[in-house]
């Protein structure tokens, strides 16, 4: 509670007469020590499975050009990832050590929340073990990505909240202000729990904490935090405006309400919507989490938001853990008398076959086509979020595929031309996937790097050397290129069933029609 001292600063920082704030429990860290380590050991046993994912490229390209913004991320993602390669190297299994740490502290986090709920052992157990089996920590924290770092901002920033509705302290609101601001350096997707935490305030009974000056602080260093991008979006002819939009309408797919929570439903593992559903209704309804409406409602406008943004069902992911939290503490409540002690153990067995049935979905246990198999016998799709066409294998998997093969394919092809053509070469490829990878792979092959490529921060990186004499063109169609270069040869298709993109065509173009300057400015693939 706020010392009496501080009572003359401000707005009262006490909840309202007879209102109860419950009591906290202190962390049962031993416990949520047993699915965090679970899930981090099996992360760190089968991360090397299946190779190097399409982004993971992508962002090794961008930490070894570091910069405070990118077309499609902020920058706090990258500058990790530069001083984490510069100690621990790029392997596949060095690039996963840092989000199956994500994962493993998702699931401490989340056991955390049910003890601000007021949830004790058994609560934070089951509200870890939630966490810990769903495609949070599973896919999410399976690879290298600003997205583990994202889910740990949320779910920092509700701890903070449920702490202040639950003390009425308002000197928390510059901590959860820095926490933000932070958060944002990472991705500016938190900008939606700071819109659903406005309306949350105005709709509640903490409207009272807008009057108070510390609130407006912590709205300062959240802005803080992402002035830098701002800046640098200025002085880019606003690039990321561009790539949200150009997402938004021709990429990400149109899903409706019900179809995107039904994704969040298999996201989040069938199992555990009894656990995270009690929460939300709880939350909403029972006297004893009158305090903690704020997050109820803050669930809903947060779905509400990202529905009419038309966003990936994903960036919800971390608000369920909140609400498995919540869900947590109300069984344990309901459970509480002896007679329904056996409903406890009936929890503990749903979230155990959660894990056996939906596990490897989610992370590389089993080959590619045993896991192909196992999915269409239980009947699952597999959706990319986006306006792309997928497999039979979710991107997750197959875009961890062939790219090694590419790169060797674009190097015969480079081998076989005549040393004269060698010097004047280079490679532009069609995405950041193949132009990452390209670079990845290339110090073990003789094509010239970097490679170039006209999409996201790429072309920002600016076009190839040269006059444009001879081109190996990555994946590019021959239509797409026609008003580009004189002449167009077809030197090779690399074919690789387990990949997303199963043909890639390796181009040789010779005589550019327009000098790379004027091709560069015209062609931008934000997106």
């Amino acid at each position: 509670m706020v010392p009496a001292s501080d009572a003359s600063t401000g707005p009262p920082s006490g909840p309202p007469t007879g209102t109860s704030t419950g009591t906290a429990q202190p962390l049962a860290w031993r416990w949520l020590l047993v699915p965090a380590v679970a899930q981090l050991l099996l992360h760190l046993f089968t991360n090397g499975r299946y190779g190097i994912f399409r982004d993971e490229y992508y962002y090794l390209a961008c930490a070894a050009r570091p910069a405070i913004g990118y077309v499609d991320h902020p920058p706090l993602s990258i500058w990790i990832l530069s001083v984490w390669k510069m100690v621990f190297g790029d392997s596949v299994h060095a690039l996963r050590i840092l989000p199956a740490l994500c994962g493993a502290t998702l699931v401490m986090m989340t056991g955390a929340l049910a003890a601000e709920l007021g949830g004790r052992r058994w609560a934070q157990m089951i509200a870890g073990s939630a966490s810990a089996i769903g495609a949070v920590g599973l896919v999410i924290c399976g690879f290298y990505s600003m997205n583990s770092f994202d889910f740990l901002f949320w779910a920092g920033a509700y701890l903070v909240l449920l702490k202040i509705v639950r003390t009425g302290d308002a000197r928390l609101w510059p901590m959860l202000g820095a926490l933000l601001g932070v958060g944002l350096m990472n991705k500016i997707g938190l900008l939606v729990f700071g819109l659903a935490l406005v309306l949350g305030l105005v709709l509640t009974e903490h409207r009272r904490h807008l009057k108070d000056k510390r609130i407006y602080l912590a709205g300062a260093l959240g802005v803080l935090g992402l002035l830098p991008y701002v800046l640098w979006n200025a002085a880019n002819n606003w690039a990321t405006l561009t790539f949200i939009r150009n997402a938004q309408t021709e990429k990400i797919s149109d899903l409706s309400p019900l179809e995107f929570l039904k994704e969040n439903v298999l996201e989040a593992n069938p199992t555990t919507l009894v656990i995270w559903s009690s929460g939300l209704v709880w939350l909403l309804v029972a006297k004893r989490a009158v305090r903690f409406r704020i997050v109820g409602a803050m669930f809903l406008l947060s779905f509400a938001i990202m529905v009419l943004q038309n966003a990936k069902p994903y960036y919800l992911g971390p608000s369920f853990l909140v609400l498995m939290a919540a869900g947590a503490v109300a069984w344990e409540g309901w459970t509480q008398a002896r007679k329904w002690a056996w409903a406890r153990w009936l929890m503990v067995v749903n979230l155990v076959a959660g894990a056996v049935i939906f596990m490897p979905m989610a992370i590389p246990i089993l080959s590619l086509e045993d896991s192909v198999t196992y999915m269409q016998r239980l009947g699952i799709v597999p959706e990319t979020g986006e306006d792309t066409p997928v497999g039979e294998a979710p991107q997750y998997f197959s875009d961890r595929f062939g790219w090694k093969e590419v790169a060797q394919t674009v190097n015969d092809v480079y081998v076989g031309l005549s040393p004269e053509d060698r010097q004047k070469c280079v490679v532009v490829a069609t995405n950041y996937g193949h132009a990452g990878a390209l670079e990845y792979w290339g110090r073990n092959f003789d094509y010239p790097t970097p490679v170039h490529s006209f999409h996201n921060n790429y072309w920002l990186w600016g076009p190839p050397p040269g006059d444009g004499e001879i081109v190996i063109m990555v994946d590019f169609s021959r239509e797409s290129i026609e008003t580009i270069f004189g002449e167009i040869v077809e030197a090779a298709v690399r074919v690789e069933p387990r990949a997303r993109e199963s043909e890639v065509r390796v181009l040789v173009c010779r005589g550019l029609k327009r000098p790379w300057a004027d091709v560069w400015a015209k062609n931008p693939s934000f997106i």
